[in-house]
């Protein structure tokens, strides 16, 4: 198979650094079915092969020391070949967009209640329901700071639930989001706190902590 039939380059500064490519694999992985290259040349950083439903055939994402990314697939996808690399671009820069490095109100906040919040422990059970109470605050805020780059409607940054501001990033704007399930996930913990009084499990705490500190890196 001639896989030069169908190539596009584009250069992505930044994609090369670590968390980029980890937060790339994760979105790739969201929308189509990924097999990753464990070993690649000295000169690349990613390798990859896509596939999905519909796709005749695999396209392959390549991407360079100097961040060029390369698109290629065979002939047989040539009537979608410009649309997934649509696709794949919007993805490579969400990849290499980070909250966490901005300095907004928001986000300061988001940092401050999560450096306090790493203080409890796992092993107490009040501390435990503190820790997924303040992971969702986090997690609220993060992504509201994202949801307030696409509108400045109050009601959707300030009234809907975090799950309602995924929806809308995800559906209406078209943002590939990093471990929104996890948000949803997190948001379900603390719900049982606050409604219902329940107790958290350590190993719920652990991993509110965990996906909490890795998404407020990432998204």
């Amino acid at each position: 198979m001639n896989m030069s039939a169908l190539s596009k380059r584009i250069n992505v500064p930044g994609i090369c650094e670590g968390a980029s490519l980890k937060k790339l694999e994760f979105l790739l992985g969201l929308s189509f079915s990924l097999t990753k290259e464990t070993k690649v040349p000295k000169h690349m950083r990613f390798k990859a092969q896509l596939r999905r439903v519909g796709l005749p055939r695999e396209v392959h994402v390549e991407i360079f020391a100097n961040s060029n990314t390369e698109i290629k697939a065979s002939p047989e996808v040539d009537p979608m070949f410009n649309a997934i690399c649509q696709e794949i671009e919007i993805i490579l820069k969400e990849a290499i967009d980070f909250l966490s490095g901005q300095g907004t109100v928001r986000i300061n906040r988001a940092r401050r209640i999560k450096e306090y919040m790493e203080s409890f422990s796992v092993d107490e059970e009040v501390q435990r329901m503190v820790i997924v109470t303040l992971c969702d605050v986090i997690l609220d805020l993060v992504v509201t700071e994202k949801l307030s780059r696409y509108t400045h409607k109050r009601d959707s940054l300030e009234n809907e639930s975090v799950g309602a501001k995924l929806d809308l990033l995800e559906t209406q704007f078209g943002i590939p989001l990093y471990n929104s399930k996890a948000v949803r996930d997190i948001r379900e913990l603390r719900n049982k706190v606050a409604h219902g009084g329940a107790t958290t499990a350590r190993e719920e705490a652990a991993f509110a902590k965990e996906k909490t500190m890795d998404i407020f890196e990432l998204l």
